[in-house]
């Protein structure tokens, strides 16, 4: 299965400079994992339903990949105690999950030429690093304005976009020159589109929950 709005999120998040953005950085770990289940989501393996989420094909929720086990089975404990949307996406902030679906996804990339494999020593333990090439980066933008700009914005557009609008990253992303137009483009493509409601409800959640489990790190580490 092609998780490509995760895969996206990757090749434009993922930097190494002093410490690796998606292995030590609690916060783009956390979005890059929404991005997962907001391709779940796109092929609907996931669905929510008001202010639930609910797996309406459990024989394809059972047959996802291995790197995906470890969420699997978190999200069908945490549905069976409580399918609330806010109490669901709280598996967002696992760093065990994470960290499986990193190395399962980053090996795709790695298999698709997106990327480079870097090993990188953190708290004396080597780990590998899933370096984006420049060009594959730079395609992932383009392919993002591309589908913007046709007024028809597929499912990972809509996905990544969200999510990158949710940590404030669209300028950083796309520069300034051309993003109001950029962002006004989109929200006149998105603005009654059911499914692009539904991705915004589940990354404003997720956001909040983020938010919250990060205040509380920060208090526990002060």
């Amino acid at each position: 299965m092609a998780l490509t709005t995760a895969k996206n999120f990757l090749l434009l998040t993922e930097r190494i400079d002093e410490k690796p953005m998606l292995r030590t950085r609690f916060t783009a770990q956390a979005y890059f994992l929404l991005a997962t289940l907001l391709d779940l989501l796109d092929q609907g393996i996931l669905q929510v339903d008001g202010d639930r989420i609910v797996v309406p094909d459990v024989d394809r929720f059972d047959q996802l990949p291995q790197y995906l086990n470890a969420l699997r089975i978190r999200l069908t404990s945490d549905l069976m105690q409580n399918d609330q949307l806010k109490t669901a996406l709280k598996l967002v902030t696992s760093w065990d999950i994470v960290n499986a679906v990193y190395d399962g996804i980053g090996a795709e990339t790695l298999t698709d030429g997106t990327t480079e494999r870097v090993l990188f020593q953190n708290n004396l333990k080597p780990h590998v690093i899933y370096e984006p090439k420049a060009a594959s980066r730079q395609a992932v933008i383009a392919d993002l304005k591309a589908q913007i700009a046709s007024g028809q914005p597929n499912h990972p557009t809509i996905n990544l976009y969200a999510v990158l609008a949710q940590t404030d990253a669209l300028k950083w992303v796309f520069g300034e020159v051309g993003l109001d137009k950029l962002q006004s483009q989109f929200e006149t493509a998105t603005s009654v589109d059911p499914y692009a409601q539904t991705v915004q409800l589940m990354t404003t959640t997720a956001g909040e929950i983020i938010q919250s489990k990060k205040f509380e790190m920060d208090s526990w580490l002060s």
